[in-house]
């Protein structure tokens, strides 16, 4: 019985180690430059000025309140902007034009064919480039079909979160660049929250098949002399 029991243990910690190595996935989300990190993975997010319609002179980015106007800030994340006066409890009115931000994170070789999802809100409406690739497109533009009245009456929008799912990752510096399209003057701001998911890999990396065969073969090993001892 004791035999018994340890060639079962033996067996759960092998598939266990292999769970547990791609099991946790990598979270992200939005924060500003002199914030504390929420527990994400990647960098506070930056504002590029020279390449924004409001060139600010800083790269800092803060914190903005959503109000009852926007939709609540979503997980392990908040609003952020160039200018903390941005947001729907302000007055100030931010120019029509594009306000660019970025945020980076590193992933190991083995998480860079995981599947990564994100949800996004921003007023007006954002697009989303990672590695310089688009992979969420903008609301469209102002006209009946979309009056802009609080923000982008289609998704990404400030009032209703937009949920997508995207590949390209790769192994080393990653980065997600958020361009925030202001169409209809008034409020400005961005949030999003994801995560990557290693159980959802879109193509089983040859990290993961190699631990996955070595315990195989473990198994194998532990099996043959268990077998042979009774």
């Amino acid at each position: 019985m004791t035999k018994y029991k340890r060639y079962f243990i033996a067996c759960a910690a092998i598939f266990g180690g292999y769970l547990s190595a791609r099991a946790s996935p990598i979270l992200l989300g939005s924060y500003g430059t002199a914030d504390l990190n929420p527990g994400v993975a990647n960098s506070s997010v930056t504002y590029d000025p020279l390449s924004s319609t409001v060139n600010s002179g800083s790269t800092s980015t803060f914190d903005i309140s959503p109000g009852s106007v926007w939709h609540a800030a979503l997980p392990n994340s908040s609003y952020v902007s160039f200018n903390a006066a941005t947001g729907p409890t302000s007055s100030l009115v931010v120019p029509n034009g594009d306000y660019i931000y970025t945020t980076t994170f590193t992933l190991a070789a083995a998480d860079a064919a995981d599947v990564a999802t994100l949800s996004l809100l921003a007023d007006d409406t954002v697009s989303v480039y990672l590695n310089n690739v688009l992979i969420q497109q903008a609301g469209g533009p102002m006209g009946p079909g979309n009056t802009y009245a609080k923000c982008s009456d289609t998704g990404p929008n400030c009032v209703t979160p937009l949920t997508f799912s995207f590949t390209g990752l790769q192994a080393g510096l990653n980065q997600l660049r958020f361009d925030v399209k202001q169409v209809n003057g008034m409020s400005e701001g961005l949030d999003f929250s994801g995560s990557i998911d290693p159980s959802a890999s879109a193509v089983p990396e040859p990290y993961s098949l190699a631990l996955f065969g070595t315990g195989l073969l473990g198994l194998v090993g532990l099996s043959k002399r268990y077998f042979a001892e009774r």
